[in-house]
C-alpha cells in the first residue's frame, strides 16, 4: 500500500512527551489498509521519573531465568516450613514496600545497561508488573517510546520467574547514515561484545501495534509489526515495511513495500511474504512493476539468511533495450562461508539495438567467497526468435550507403537478406563460466551456438575464453559461420609455445552476381605483452565508383597495439588487379608496388586515421571510350590526413596520329578540400595543330565534378617548320571534368602587350569522343603597342604600323571521325602600311570554311579606302580566297587609275613554293595627261586614253621582269608635246624637222610598250602614229608641206617609273622581300596616320574604256633593287 513519510513530519517525541502525527501506514493482513497514526501518550502530572546514569557500553543483557534449589528428602519439610513462614512474613513487607523495591530494581538494571530512561510505575502485584510512558534517549528526542508495558510473572518451586511480557504501542527511531545502522542509546546494549554466540532471546513476548521509523541516506523507512509468542522459538507476526520515495543518486523508487509472517522455530527467524517494488527508475532504466514472493530465513546465530525468492517484473526497459516480462526462481544461502545462489529466469520479448529475442532463459548458480574474493558463475543461456533490430539493421543500411556504388554494398544487401531470413526464428544455446578474483576476471564459453529455425547453424563458438588481469587482457577459442547465402568463415584461435595467441581465419568466396570478396589466409597473432599482429591477403572484385574491379588482390601486413594502435605496411606490399573499369576507361591487368614513405607505415590508426605511402614508375594500358589509352606517373605520394603528390603525370588518349597526350610535371593536392595546385602541365590533340604548355593552376574535386581554376598556360602552334603564329598566353583559365562531360573556358592574350586577344570556350564529351570549341575576338586593337607582326609571322614583310581593331568569331567541331572549323573576322576600319604604300580605311571579313587549315569560301571581300604606292589610288576593292594558309586565289582585284582603272587578273600565288608565277595588270582607260603628270614626265604633255596589259613575271631566285607590256590608245587619238628646251646639234633639215615636231605632235595612234627588269632599266617604247605638228610646233613652207605626209614616231625612254608598281606585285609572291615601308622612305609618320613622302592628288577619274586582251607572257620573281627613280632627259630617234 501506498505511504507518504515527509522527512518533516518523521522524528522523535516532542519536549512534553508527545509524539508528532505520522502519515505512515503498513500494509497488514489483519488490518484493513488505512493510516495508523502514533498515539499521543502525555506523561501525568504523578508520574515518577528516574535517571539513569551512564553504565559500561560492554554490559551483555541477559534474559533473567528462574532458579531451582535442591535439598535432601529428610530435611525438605522442615525447609518448607521455614519458606513458608519467611515467604509469608516477606511477603507482607515487601507488599508494603514494593513500589519502592520495584523502582530500585529496575533503575538498578537501567543503570547497568547504561541506558536513559524515564518510566512510570502504574502497579507492582504478584502477577504481573505494570509500566507506562518508558522513554529512552533524550527525552526530547527518544530513540524509543513505549505506551504500556506489562511482565507477568510465573510462580512455581523455584520461585518467581519471568513470564509473558505485553509491549503495547512501541515506537522505535533509528538512522541508517553512511553504510552503518544506529538505534541511538540502544547501540551499548544491542551491539555490545559479546562471548555468547548471537541469538534470540527465549522471552514470551506479545507486541501490540508496534512501528519504527528508519531514516537513512535513502529516504525514510516505515514498519510496523504486530505478534506473539516465545522470540526464539514459535514467535507469530506480521510485518509491514514501506519505502515511500526511497533512492540513491541516479535511482528512485516509487514506492518499496515488504509485507508478511514473521515466524521462529528452533532459534531460527523466518519471513514468509511478497516484495513489492512499483516505478523503479535508475540512470535512464525503468522498471514499471516488480513482485516477488519472498521465502526467506535467518540462521541460527542471526549471521546469515537464506530462502527462495520467486519473482516477476513487468515492462523492463533500459537505455539500449529492455524486456516485457521478466520472471524465475532465486534460491540463495549466505553465510559466514560466502554466498551461494542458483537462479532459473526467463525473459520474454527481450529488445537490444541490434537484436531482439522473443524468449530467453538464464539458468545457472553463483557461489562466492566471503567478502567476494573469488566468485564463480556458472550458466546456461537460451534463446528463442532471434529477429535483428533497428541498430544492427541501421548499421548495416549505414553499411550499404557507406558502399553505394562499390562491390561491398550488393555483398551487404545478400547478408542482410539472407540473415534476416535464417534467424528469424532462430534459437541460441550457450553455456558460459564467469570467474572473478583479486587478480583477474575470466569468461569462458566452452561452446555456443546460433542455429536458424531448419536447424542450419549459423555461428558456432567453442572453448573461448576472454581473461583480463594486470598484465591485460587475452582471448582464445574457435568460431565457425555460415548458412545458406551467408558467409562462411573459419576462425581458430590457439596459444603458441611462447605464449602468443594466433588466430587464423579464411573466408571462401561470398558473392553476388560479380561482386565478390574471399580472404583465402589471414592469421592474427597477440603476443603476451598484449601486442597484435596480423598478416595474410584478401581477394575482391565487383562494382567500384564508376566502374568495376576483378581480381584485386590486397596484401594484408600490420599490428596493434595500446600506445601506437592499427599498423598496416611497414614494408612494400605488391597489388594486382585484373582488370578496371572507370566510367569508360577500362585498363588492363596489371601490378603496382605501394611502399611506405620516410620510415613510417603505409597506415596507421589510433583516434584518427593516417596514410603514408608511395608508389613509383606507375604504368597503365587500356582504352578509354574505344580509344587506347596510356597511363603513368614516375611518382605517387599520399600523405592522409593532408596532402597527395604525383610527379611526372601522363595520359595519351588515342591511336597515334590522333591521341590526345596531357603531361604534368607536378600536381598536388588535399585530402581535406580535395583541391590542389599542378604546375608544369603540357596538352595536346593531334588532330588539333595547337599546343597548350606550362599550364599552372588550382584543381578541386566537388559535386562530382573535377574543377580546374585560376589557370595559367601557353597556347602555341603546332606545325612543321615555322609557326604561322606567335604564341598566347591563357589567363583565368577554368575547366571541369563531370561524368563525360569537359568543359573549359580561357582568355588568350598577348604576353608583351597584355591585350586579350580571344576567348576560348570548349565541351567535350569523353564518352562519345565529340565536342566544340569557341573562338571569340572581341576586339583586337592594333597601335604601337602590339603590331599584327606580334601575332603572326604571315604579315612580316607584307603589313607594319597597324592601326585599328579587328573581331570576329571561329568554332572548331570534332568526332572520332572528323574535325570541321569555321570563323569570321573583319574590321570596320584599319590602316597600316605596306611596302609598296600606306593603306587606309581597309575595311571587309574574311570567312573560313576550315579555320584551322586557314581556308576560306570564294569571293572574299575587301574594300580599300585609299592606297599610296607612290601614286595614291581609291575605292580600291579586291576578292580572293585562301587555302590551308599557303594559297591565296586573287579572283578580282581593281582600283581607280590614272583616270582608268587598274585591275590585277585573276591568279593564284602560294607562299614559299619554289617557281616562277605571272602577274598581269591590267589598265583600263588610263588618261595619258594624268599619266604624264603622275609619272613626273615634267617635261612632257599629252592628251589621249590608253588601255592594254603589263605581264609582270618572277622567277623562283626572286628576279622580275616585264615582257611585253602594251598601252594602246583610244581612238581619235591625241597629242604629245615637249615642252622643255631641246638641246641638239644641226643635223639637217628632215632632223631638225622632227625635233620640231615633237615640240608638239597629234598622233591617230600611240601604243607604249614596257619591257625591262624590275632589278635594272625599264624601256618605255612609244609608237606614235599619224602624226602632224600641233599647234605650238614651228612651222615654214617646209614644214607645212612635210605635215601633209605620214609620219610615226619611235621613241624609247629608259626610266624606273613603275619600280614601285613592281613592288606591289611582287609583294604578294614574297613578304620578306619588302622591307619596312618607312625605313624606304616611301611614307612618312604623322601622328597615327601614314603620309607618301612625295604626296599626289590624283584627278577626277574619267569613265574608263573596255579593255584589251594582251596575251600573257611568262612570269618572273621580284628582286628589289635600290635604284631611285628617273627621269629621262634624252630620246633616241628611231625614223
Amino acid at each position: 500500500m501506498p505511504a507518504s513519510l515527509p522527512e518533516s513530519e518523521a522524528g522523535r517525541a516532542a519536549p512534553d512527551g508527545s509524539f508528532p502525527k505520522s502519515k505512515l501506514s503498513v500494509a497488514s493482513a489483519n488490518l484493513s489498509p488505512r493510516d495508523y497514526p502514533f498515539t499521543s501518550l502525555p506523561l501525568r502530572s504523578d508520574t515518577r521519573k528516574c535517571a539513569s546514569a551512564m553504565a559500561s557500553a560492554n554490559d551483555t543483557i541477559k534474559p533473567a531465568r528462574p532458579h531451582r534449589i535442591s535439598l535432601p528428602r529428610k530435611r525438605r519439610w522442615r525447609a518448607l516450613a521455614l519458606i513458608l513462614i519467611l515467604m509469608g512474613a516477606g511477603f507482607v513487607a515487601t507488599w508494603i514496600s514494593r513500589e519502592r523495591i520495584a523502582g530500585n530494581i529496575i533503575q538498578e538494571e537501567l543503570d547497568r545497561l547504561g541506558l536513559p530512561a524515564t518510566y512510570e510505575i502504574v502497579s507492582i502485584t504478584p502477577q504481573k508488573q505494570l509500566l507506562r510512558n518508558l522513554i529512552v534517549g533524550n527525552p526530547n528526542r527518544p530513540d524509543l517510546l513505549i505506551e504500556e508495558v506489562v511482565v507477568n510473572l510465573e510462580y512455581g518451586l523455584a520461585g518467581p520467574a519471568v513470564g509473558q511480557i505485553e509491549i503495547v504501542k512501541p515506537r522505535l527511531y533509528a538512522t541508517f547514515r553512511g553504510g552503518e545502522f544506529s538505534l541511538g542509546s540502544l547501540d551499548p546494549v544491542l551491539f555490545s561484545d559479546s562471548e555468547e554466540p548471537p541469538a534470540l532471546p527465549q522471552f514470551d513476548v506479545v507486541l501490540r501495534d508496534g512501528r519504527a521509523l528508519v531514516e537513512s541516506d535513502f529516504g525514510a523507512v516505515g514498519a510496523k509489526f504486530t505478534g506473539s509468542g516465545r522470540l526464539d522459538d514459535g514467535f507469530n507476526g506480521k510485518l509491514a515495511i514501506t519505502a515511500p520515495n526511497a533512492g540513491v543518486a541516479g535511482c528512485n523508487v516509487e514506492t518499496a513495500t515488504a509485507y508478511g509472517d514473521v515466524t521462529t522455530k528452533d532459534g531460527v527467524p523466518s519471513f514468509v511474504g511478497p516484495l513489492r517494488l512499483r516505478g523503479l527508475d535508475c540512470q535512464g532504466g525503468t522498471l514499471k512493476t516488480f513482485d516477488a514472493s519472498a521465502d526467506l530465513a535467518l540462521t541460527q546465530d542471526l549471521s546469515g539468511a537464506g530462502g527462495t525468492v520467486t519473482l516477476a517484473a513487468d515492462a523492463l526497459d533500459f537505455a539500449n533495450g529492455g524486456a516485457a516480462m521478466l520472471s524465475g526462481d532465486v534460491v540463495f544461502s549466505w553465510d559466514e562461508g560466502g554466498l551461494n545462489l542458483r537462479h532459473d529466469l526467463l525473459a520474454d520479448q527481450i529488445r537490444t539495438d541490434y537484436g531482439n529475442f522473443d524468449e530467453a532463459r538464464l539458468d545457472g548458480a553463483f557461489r562466492s567467497e566471503p567478502g567476494f574474493a573469488r566468485s564463480d558463475w556458472d550458466a546456461n543461456v537460451t534463446g528463442r526468435g532471434l529477429n535483428l533490430a533497428g541498430g544492427a539493421n541501421a548499421m548495416i543500411e549505414e553499411a550499404k550507403a557507406g558502399s553505394a556504388e562499390t562491390l561491398l554494398a550488393p555483398l551487404i544487401a545478400k547478408f542482410q537478406r539472407n540473415f534476416t531470413q535464417a534467424s528469424s526464428d532462430a534459437n541460441l544455446a550457450a553455456a558460459f563460466t564467469l570467474r572473478q578474483t583479486e587478480d583477474a576476471t575470466t569468461f569462458v564459453i566452452p561452446e555456443g551456438r546460433l542455429q536458424s529455425g531448419s536447424g542450419e547453424t549459423l555461428l558456432a563458438l567453442s572453448r573461448v575464453s576472454w581473461i583480463r588481469s594486470d598484465a591485460g587482457a587475452r582471448l582464445s577459442g574457435n568460431f565457425v559461420t555460415g548458412g545458406r547465402g551467408l558467409p562462411r568463415v573459419n576462425g581458430r584461435m590457439e596459444q603458441s609455445r611462447g605464449g602468443s595467441l594466433a588466430l587464423r581465419i579464411a573466408m571462401a568466396e561470398f558473392a553476388q552476381g560479380s561482386d565478390r570478396i574471399s580472404i583465402p589466409r589471414l592469421q592474427v597473432t597477440q603476443r603476451q605483452d598484449g601486442n597484435v599482429t596480423f598478416g595474410g591477403a584478401a581477394v575482391v572484385g565487383g562494382a567500384i565508383p564508376g566502374g568495376s574491379i576483378t581480381a584485386l588482390e590486397i596484401p594484408i601486413e600490420g599490428e596493434w597495439n595500446n600506445t601506437s594502435g592499427l599498423i598496416l605496411g611497414r614494408q612494400c606490399l605488391d597489388l594486382r588487379f585484373g582488370g578496371l573499369n572507370v566510367y569508360d576507361l577500362a585498363i588492363e591487368g596489371s601490378a603496382i608496388s605501394v611502399c611506405p614513405e620516410q620510415g613510417a607505415p603505409m597506415i596507421r590508426f589510433t583516434d584518427t586515421l593516417t596514410v603514408n605511402a608511395a608508389a613509383r614508375d606507375v604504368q597503365f594500358t587500356g582504352v578509354l571510350a574505344g580509344s587506347p589509352t596510356e597511363l603513368s606517373a614516375g611518382a605517387i605520394a599520399i600523405a592522409y590526413p593532408g596532402s597527395f603528390a604525383l610527379q611526372d603525370a601522363r595520359v595519351v588518349l588515342g591511336a597515334e596520329e590522333s591521341s590526345m597526350q596531357l603531361h604534368s610535371s607536378s600536381i598536388e593536392g588535399n585530402f581535406d578540400t580535395l583541391g590542389g595546385t599542378f604546375s608544369g602541365a603540357n596538352a595536346a590533340l593531334d588532330f588539333v595543330p595547337l599546343d597548350l604548355s606550362e599550364a599552372s593552376g588550382l584543381w578541386a574535386y566537388r559535386d562530382n565534378a573535377l574543377v580546374i581554376e585560376d589557370g595559367a598556360f601557353e597556347l602555341s602552334e603546332r606545325i612543321e617548320g615555322e609557326a604561322r603564329f606567335e604564341p598566347l598566353t591563357g589567363r583565368a583559365a577554368m575547366m571541369s571534368l563531370l561524368g563525360n562531360e569537359l568543359k573549359a573556358h580561357a582568355d588568350l592574350t598577348h604576353s608583351g602587350s597584355g591585350r586579350l586577344i580571344t576567348r576560348i570556350n570548349l565541351i567535350h564529351d569523353l564518352g562519345q569522343g565529340i565536342g566544340v570549341a569557341t573562338i571569340d575576338v572581341p576586339g583586337v586593337i592594333f597601335d604601337d603597342r602590339l603590331r599584327p607582326e606580334d601575332l603572326s609571322n604571315l604579315v612580316k614583310g607584307v603589313i607594319a604600323n597597324a592601326n585599328g581593331t579587328v573581331s570576329g568569331e571561329g568554332r572548331i567541331r570534332w568526332s572520332e571521325d572528323s574535325i570541321t572549323s569555321e570563323g569570321t573576322f573583319g574590321t570596320e576600319e584599319l590602316d597600316l602600311a605596306a611596302a609598296f604604300g600606306p593603306i587606309d580605311g581597309l575595311r571587309g571579313e574574311i570567312r573560313f570554311t576550315d579555320l584551322i587549315n586557314l581556308t576560306t569560301a570564294p569571293a572574299q571581300t575587301l574594300e580599300i579606302g585609299s592606297m599610296n604606292p607612290g601614286i595614291e589610288v581609291l575605292a580600291g576593292r579586291v576578292q580572293y580566297s585562301l587555302t590551308n594558309g599557303e594559297l591565296i586565289s586573287v579572283e578580282d582585284a581593281r582600283w581607280p587609275f590614272m583616270g582608268g582603272e587598274l585591275i590585277l587578273r585573276p591568279v593564284d600565288i602560294r607562299y614559299g613554293t619554289p617557281g616562277s608565277q605571272l602577274y598581269v595588270l591590267e589598265i583600263v582607260g588610263l588618261d595619258a595627261e594624268t599619266f604624264i603628270a603622275q609619272m613626273e614626265l615634267s617635261n612632257l604633255s599629252a592628251t589621249g586614253t590608253f588601255d592594254g596589259a603589263v605581264p609582270i613575271l618572277f622567277d623562283d631566285q626572286g628576279n622580275g621582269t616585264i615582257g611585253a607590256g602594251l598601252l594602246l590608245s583610244r581612238a581619235p587619238g591625241g597629242n604629245v608635246s615637249y615642252i622643255g628646251e631641246l638641246t641638239y646639234e644641226d643635223m639637217g633639215a628632215i632632223t631638225n624637222f622632227a625635233f620640231q615636231s615633237l615640240k608638239s605632235l597629234d598622233y591617230t595612234q600611240m601604243s607604249i610598250g614596257l619591257d625591262g627588269s624590275l632589278a635594272g632599266e625599264i624601256i618605255t617604247s612609244f609608237k606614235i602614229d599619224g602624226v602632224r605638228q600641233g599647234a605650238g610646233a614651228n612651222q615654214n613652207l617646209f614644214t607645212r608641206q612635210l605635215s601633209k605626209l605620214p609620219i610615226r614616231f619611235n621613241v624609247n625612254v629608259r626610266s624606273e617609273n613603275f619600280y614601285q608598281l613592281a613592288t606591289m606585285v611582287q609583294s604578294f609572291f614574297d613578304p620578306d622581300y619588302l622591307g619596312n615601308p618607312v625605313d624606304r622612305g616611301l611614307f612618312d609618320v604623322e601622328g597615327q596616320r601614314f603620309s607618301p613622302a612625295n604626296p599626289f592628288v590624283e584627278p577626277q577619274p574619267s569613265a574608263p574604256g573596255p579593255s584589251e586582251n594582251v596575251q600573257d607572257t611568262p612570269a618572273l620573281n621580284l628582286r628589289r633593287g635600290d635604284e631611285t627613280p628617273v627621269q629621262p632627259v634624252e630620246s633616241d630617234e628611231d625614223l
